[in-house]
């Protein structure tokens, strides 16, 4: 046993001794149980509030860019197509496959967005179960197992990512309990812990390349320990990593069953192309971004509780001296370091293993000052409390920073004035269940420099060939290649927020006429609609049918709110004085204002140092 592993139930034969004298033992030993009690309640409560509060911030909190593409690509499987085949994917699939048939076809756009979220909780949720039940099997500290159930998913800089669908969150979730079974199984090590432990393993290697060396690193660093205390160690050591041929055939199987469905798919090529030789030319393009950028807004709000938790992490390093959970650690750090875009995303996992190390060292420094006897020893578990003084402090610094209304307000308009046969035009699937109008559906700044002739000389034939509907303005294309843009201009018009729509706008005449050609993608009926400006910015209303519009086509007059346009070249002629006019597929209650305002579709984060509002700010 390690010097966690003192029996501290609400019962044990040290409490019944205390007190010196009979009658006092038994008062101290009601007093202790009472007080064992208490602290237990209070941190279930704190363990059941934390879930709550996680979960409440994930329904609010704002997609990225990324999760737009984890959840696009997941629909797509669900949809019948194949990763690296019918649409362009560089990450590993195992999110996908394992996701796809769970996602819901009932509901709205936006409820089937929040329904990505409530998987990425369930994640967080198992981990949380894990290694609560995997304390309580190794120290038998009900307290210390209750800790572990909720502090691990508050560290506010990992927090602010954990939440998203993402497979690198699923992956540091899996690898997490697949520590936590690995644990439990040292004492006496079983082979189906051990089995499950390398089940775990394989399928958070499956969900990202940076398991590969995260876990893969953290798994032969362990195995490395247990060979060398074998052979060097002097006395009786348990093994990090108990029965590892059962752990390394279970991780060998999973891995053989899904290159065999890749083999099945046809797959495995571009998969190895896309995974492995494209990832390796993505990071090398990739732009540099220090750690610091973001922590420093994150340390700023919360030192003292941020200070606490490394110091006890150190304590726990220094103090058990165990490689179990330091190793893996010890790897993270490593990569984190590593990596030259240091986004918060990259540090969940990191987070994670801090948090578990963090109360570990807590409960060490605990049961080391734990008195043997007397009135101290009955209140001595009230100290179990004081790490809950972390939460108020960390969850702060994401509570009321995150909305993500403007976007699925845009999602249900998309839904709304769109079929399932409609192509959306976007950089990173930001219309989750609706068609992508390119292969390179993706627009990342790597893959902007890697596919530079694609961007610069067939994106914009995709885009007229996919007759797209929507697109859906994001960050990644203001950097899109001025052809790019210019198509944009010219075959789409602004519906609300950052969604516009296929169609032509023309300008009031002020007394000249005015000729042009326009170019329409898509063959159907189009509505004419009047854009008045207005103190409220632009009016759209439907033309009344019959009325003088001002408006040629082709030489002819429209006189119809509703007219038919073939694919192709039109002339545009607008007499003197004639109103200003929106021709689109969209009805004039499309171009009503529901989106929130002041907001874009795909922020990356917003808890940079630049638009985060410092404590006490906000009344300024």
């Amino acid at each position: 046993m390690n010097r966690l592993s003192t029996p501290v139930g609400f019962g044990n034969r040290r409490s019944r001794e205390a007190g010196g004298g009979q009658g006092g033992a038994r008062v101290n030993s009601r007093l202790g149980f009472g007080v064992r009690v208490v602290t237990g309640l209070v941190l279930a409560w704190a363990v059941v509030s934390t879930w709550s509060l996680v979960h409440g911030f994930g329904q609010q909190r704002f997609f990225t860019i990324d999760e737009y593409q984890y959840g696009h690509a997941t629909w797509l499987v669900a949809e019948g197509e194949r990763p690296y085949l019918d649409f362009y994917e560089h990450h590993f699939p195992l999110s996908y496959a394992l996701h796809a048939p769970i996602i819901s076809e009932d509901g709205s756009f936006a409820e089937r967005a929040l329904q990505l979220r409530t998987i990425a909780f369930a994640y967080l949720l198992a981990m949380a179960v894990t290694l609560m039940a995997g304390a309580w099997w190794v120290t038998r500290n009900p307290f210390l197992a209750l800790l572990s159930a909720c502090l691990p998913l508050v560290f506010g800089f990992g927090l602010m990512s954990s939440i998203d669908y993402r497979a690198d969150n699923f992956a540091a979730c899996l690898f997490v309990i697949c520590l936590a079974l690995l644990e439990a199984n040292r004492e006496r090590p079983r082979r189906r812990l051990a089995a499950a432990g390398g089940l775990c393993f394989a399928a958070a290697v499956f969900m990202t390349q940076k398991m590969v060396f995260l876990g893969g690193g953290a798994v032969v660093a362990l195995l490395a320990w247990d060979l060398g205390t074998r052979r060097f160690g002097r006395g009786e050591r348990r093994p990090c990593i108990g029965r590892p041929a059962a752990f390394i055939s279970a991780a060998a199987a999973f891995a053989a069953v899904m290159l065999a469905v890749g083999a099945a798919l046809g797959i495995l090529g571009s998969a190895f192309e896309t995974t492995i030789l494209h990832t390796l030319e993505h990071e090398a393009y990739y732009p540099r971004v220090h750690f610091w950028k973001y922590a420093a807004p994150f340390f700023e709000e919360t030192r003292f509780t941020t200070i606490a938790v490394l110091l006890f992490a150190a304590v726990y390093v220094f103090l058990e001296r165990d490689p179990f959970w330091v190793a893996p650690l010890a790897i993270a750090v490593l990569g984190g370091a590593l990596m030259q875009t240091q986004y918060p995303y990259n540090f969940v996992y990191t987070g994670f293993l801090i948090l578990i190390c963090a109360i570990r060292g807590f409960a060490a420094v605990v049961e080391r000052l734990r008195p043997p006897a007397g009135i101290g020893a009955a209140f001595w578990p009230l100290l179990y409390l004081v790490p809950l003084a972390v939460l108020p402090d960390q969850l702060a610094f994401v509570a009321n920073t995150s909305n993500n209304q403007y976007q699925l307000t845009l999602l249900n308009k998309v839904e709304d004035y769109s079929s399932a046969d409609d192509a959306v035009i976007d950089g990173s699937g930001g219309a989750l269940f609706r068609k992508h109008g390119s292969y390179y559906w993706y627009h990342g700044s790597a893959h902007r420099r890697m596919f530079r002739d694609y961007f610069e000389n067939e994106l914009v034939r995709d885009y007229r060939d996919s007759r797209a509907l929507f697109w859906i303005r994001d960050l990644r294309q203001r950097k899109l290649p001025e052809a790019v843009t210019q198509y944009f201009s010219d075959h789409y018009v602004h519906v609300d927020g950052d969604l516009y729509a296929l169609g032509f706008e023309t300008a009031a005449t002020n007394g000249e006429g005015a000729s042009r050609e326009i170019e329409l993608v898509r063959s159907g009926d189009y509505f004419v609609l009047k854009a008045a400006a207005s103190a409220r910015g632009r009016v759209v209303s439907s033309t009344l049918v019959g009325e003088p519009t001002g408006l040629r086509l082709d030489g002819r007059e429209v006189t119809e709110g509703r007219i038919h346009l073939e694919e192709g070249v039109h002339r545009v002629d607008l007499k003197p004085d004639a109103p200003a006019y929106i021709v689109s597929p969209l009805p004039a209650e499309a171009f009503e204002r529901r989106i929130p305002p002041r907001r874009t579709h795909t922020p990356l984060f917003e808890y940079d140092s630049r638009l985060r509002k410092r404590p006490g700010a906000a009344g300024r």
